[in-house]
């Protein structure tokens, strides 16, 4: 069997080769794979792995996997808290168009003192709220993005699954917040809700960090 390593920062890992297969789980960067089957135009791999305690099996794109070279040390896996974790499953919940609202996005609202239903309400705090709170622990409870500068404790150094709160704008009130996936020097490469109105990874500049939190 082919060994690989994961090199995408969050790796699908689907039920079937193709993308409008099910998502199983996704597998974080650095983690190693046993490659079992090939796909007919050789695109996408059929591969088994331990997650969390538990062998799982399912498809990936190749384009995002590497070999492992025989003798090769591995690096560890990245570490991923539970509650980026639970954000990473959230990926593709979006707003709903028109007067409609997505009750997911209002489930992520409940997690704030605010509890707006409205998912055109700023919801970027919501969701880090919501996904903390999922992880067991206690958010910033409020709506808005600045409120995680007065959160958990300061960091001097970024960590993976940080909390990163940027400012937007030149209004001292604005913000975003997400989690950390890859800092990139000039770009930080974020998990986080209301990232063009719904829950993704989206790269930012670094020129706009306020601060990096962690619980």
């Amino acid at each position: 069997m082919t060994t690989l390593r994961v090199e995408a920062s969050v790796l699908n890992l689907r039920q079937g080769p193709g993308k409008e297969h099910p998502v199983v789980t996704r597998l974080p960067k650095g983690l190693i794979v046993e490659q079992i089957a090939e796909s007919t135009d050789g695109r996408w791999l059929q591969v088994r792995t331990t997650l969390q305690g538990e062998t799982v099996t399912g498809w990936v794109s190749e384009e995002f996997v590497s070999a492992v070279q025989e003798g090769e040390t591995p690096p560890p896996v990245t570490d991923t808290p539970p509650w980026l974790d639970k954000g990473l499953h959230e990926i593709g919940v979006k707003e709903f168009p028109g007067p409609a609202d997505n009750p997911r996005i209002v489930e992520y609202h409940h997690a704030t003192s605010l509890n707006a239903s409205d998912d055109e309400v700023a919801w970027c705090s919501s969701f880090a709220n919501w996904c903390m709170k999922q992880a067991g622990k206690t958010g910033s409870g409020s709506a808005a993005a600045r409120s995680w500068l007065q959160w958990g404790q300061p960091l001097a150094q970024p960590r993976r699954g940080c909390v990163v709160v940027l400012k937007r704008g030149t209004n001292p009130a604005q913000g975003h917040v997400g989690f950390l996936l890859q800092n990139r020097g000039a770009i930080l490469e974020l998990l986080g809700g209301n990232q063009g109105n719904q829950v993704k990874i989206q790269s930012f500049p670094a020129s706009q960090l306020l601060g990096y939190r962690w619980p």
